[in-house]
């Protein structure tokens, strides 16, 4: 082979060889995801300290933005955080959140010591719309709409309350005629 040729397809190697890499480069940077969803993820910010990831983790944020297929999280079907009153962020643990479907279909889960809850697929894939109801012994709270849309009751219930959100879920609606339980966790 003449040095001219053998010259010709090392370069021809050498740039299709470049060209292979720039390829995986850019394939691997615009495939990582959705950008609007990775900035929403973003907005939470990080983990508060002394919370390690799990049940605990992040009361009053929209739970299925990262529980979901595209979140990376094991998913939730539906999820949330119940706080004892409007006014406050003091978590309530032991609330029966009944979830039914439009088939008529329900599930009942329990709020843990964040006052988070959550729904797995395995256990219960509900059809929307969906509504629901709260009970911790003798208060019982029921929410006024249907759910068309979501399944982090955080994406309308956020604080704080505004045009856009109505403000956290909360069992005591008044404090003077329903009774808070006492917490066993805090």
């Amino acid at each position: 082979m003449n040095a001219t040729l053998q010259i010709g397809r090392s370069l021809a190697d050498s740039t299709l060889r470049a060209l292979l890499a720039g390829s995986i480069a850019f394939g691997a940077l615009t495939a990582c995801g959705d950008p609007v969803h990775d900035a929403s993820v973003a907005a939470l910010g990080g983990e508060a300290p002394g919370v390690p990831k799990g049940e605990f983790h992040r009361p009053g944020q929209p739970c299925t933005l990262c529980h979901s297929d595209q979140g990376g999280a094991p998913p939730f079907s539906i999820a949330g955080t119940v706080y004892i009153y409007a006014d406050s962020l003091m978590p309530i643990e032991g609330v029966q959140v009944k979830v039914t479907d439009s088939t008529g279909r329900s599930f009942t889960t329990t709020s843990n010591c964040a006052g988070n809850f959550m729904v797995r697929p395995q256990e219960f894939t509900p059809e929307a719309p969906l509504w629901l109801n709260m009970q911790r012994d003798a208060v019982v709270r029921v929410m006024n709409t249907a759910i068309y849309r979501e399944g982090s009751c955080a994406a309308c219930h956020g604080d704080p309350a505004g045009p856009s959100m109505v403000g956290h879920v909360y069992l005591i609606d008044d404090p003077t005629v329903e009774k808070a339980p006492v917490s066993q966790c805090h």
